[in-house]
């Protein structure tokens, strides 16, 4: 005991930042919002893609599951469309009016004195509707979206609709065949799951600036550097803690030395250092965040923005 509290006093803070999914992590699934969500996707993919309704259900499974997405599935098998137009679609539609300000929440958020971050694969129309609606728009110092992770210059699609009658890879069946000599093809969208999009939302956010955190898991990840460096680096990430609603995004995260914490259920799935049934539950799950520096009243006057964990 008492070298446990020598060591106490001896150490660096344990959090430097917090990183918040958005749908269904701030919110409830029961919300509604994102079987709203599912919908417009497959309405978006029968009248502006031609796609066959009969396809839609298991082409949207296949995509999710494959690419983090549907809409960075539907980019890699060939579809052509305009991002801004997609999500206007697609969460343009949403009944937002089902959500309501959290007064619990917020204050929770607002007394924990360590930076706070959106990261979410959503665009940030989406995003700021959602904090607005849930009185959390100034909970947070900034906010990682599909904006920032893609930005517009380097991957805006302007081709017409009729473009995508060709060359449409058939992800439907290949699995079909389960030919394991057939590789499929990549996507010009970065989201979540994949550890480099996790790795530069680090960056993204300026955490330890100092050092290029993203870049450098991600070479070391792949031999591209000497893994004795490795162990620097996932010292940084592990300053870090991950909210999400998706066991496969806190899998990643865990996978590059983020603490993890899985929101919407209690069972503790591979990969999740806690499981909370709500937000609300952080204080009882992880008091640690408010015995440092307590004292300090944290506030930000930049309002922000935020990713779904539905299929968008």
């Amino acid at each position: 005991m008492e070298y446990e509290d020598c060591y106490r006093q001896a150490k660096r803070p344990k959090y430097e930042c917090l990183l918040f999914d958005l749908d269904d992590t701030l919110y409830p699934l029961n919300s509604g919002l994102a079987a709203h969500c599912r919908k417009n996707i497959g309405d978006y993919m029968v009248e502006r893609l031609g796609i066959e309704e009969s396809k839609v259900s298991d082409l949207c499974n296949l995509l999710y599951k494959n690419y983090g997405t549907t809409m960075a599935g539907l980019r890699a098998i060939g579809y052509k469309f305009d991002y801004d137009e997609y999500h206007s679609f697609v969460h343009g539609r949403l009944p937002y009016e089902k959500l309501r300000p959290d007064p619990v929440l917020r204050n929770l958020l607002m007394s924990i004195p360590f930076r706070k971050v959106i990261f979410t694969n959503a665009d940030k129309v989406h995003a700021t509707k959602v904090l607005r609606k849930l009185g959390l728009e100034d909970c947070f110092e900034g906010i990682i979206c599909f904006e920032t992770l893609n930005p517009p210059e380097e991957n805006s699609s302007s081709d017409q609709p009729d473009s995508n009658t060709n060359n449409i890879f058939d992800i439907i069946d290949h699995f079909s065949r389960s030919d394991p000599n057939t590789e499929l093809p990549m996507t010009p969208v970065l989201c979540k799951p994949s550890e480099y999009a996790t790795t530069r939302a680090l960056q993204l956010a300026k955490i330890n600036p100092q050092r290029t955190v993203s870049l450098f898991l991600h070479l070391c990840r792949r031999n591209l550097l000497g893994f004795r460096h490795e162990w620097q680096l996932k010292q940084l990430a592990s300053l870090q803690i991950f909210f999400d609603d998706s066991i496969r995004n806190i899998q990643a995260g865990k996978r590059i030395g983020l603490h993890t914490v899985l929101v919407g259920t209690s069972l503790r799935a591979k990969g999740a250092d806690y499981a909370l049934g709500s937000i609300h539950n952080m204080r009882e799950a992880l008091p640690e965040l408010w015995k440092e520096e307590e004292k300090d009243d944290v506030r930000y006057a930049e309002k922000v923005a935020i990713e779904t964990s539905v299929t968008a």
